[in-house]
């Protein structure tokens, strides 16, 4: 599989949600379909996300090195994300629990992040 190095930032503004997905897609030209669904969705899942909790457009990075994609949405909100069942925030991260080979929260002065890590 021959996955170009792609490493960027950009900003997802509120009108243009499905733009993430579209970064995500060109990032992984020459990856496997199933690695580049699961990297769209919990993309997709975690923009939203961020937008609606945060209130603000969320910044984006995506690198392909070494076999694996990673991923990060940073937003302007302050408080962790949670895990649980009950609310909006508990399901995504829960999917992002069980498609990534590994994940995580940030938390940073000026907001969180909050990433995960694919093999390619």
């Amino acid at each position: 599989m021959n996955v170009p190095v792609f490493d960027s930032r950009f900003t997802i503004h509120a009108e243009h949600p499905a733009y993430a997905g579209k970064i995500i897609r060109s990032a992984l030209r020459g990856a496997e379909s199933d690695v580049v669904e699961d990297a769209v969705l919990l993309t997709s899942e975690l923009v939203a996300h961020a937008m609606l909790h945060s209130g603000a457009d969320p910044q984006l990075f995506v690198d392909t090195r070494q076999g694996h994609i990673y991923v990060e949405v940073r937003d302007a909100e302050v408080t962790p994300p949670q895990v649980d069942r009950v609310g909006l925030q508990g399901w995504v991260l829960l999917i992002v629990n069980a498609l990534a080979c590994s994940w995580g929260t940030e938390s940073r002065r000026d907001g969180r992040v909050i990433w995960f890590d694919l093999l390619l």
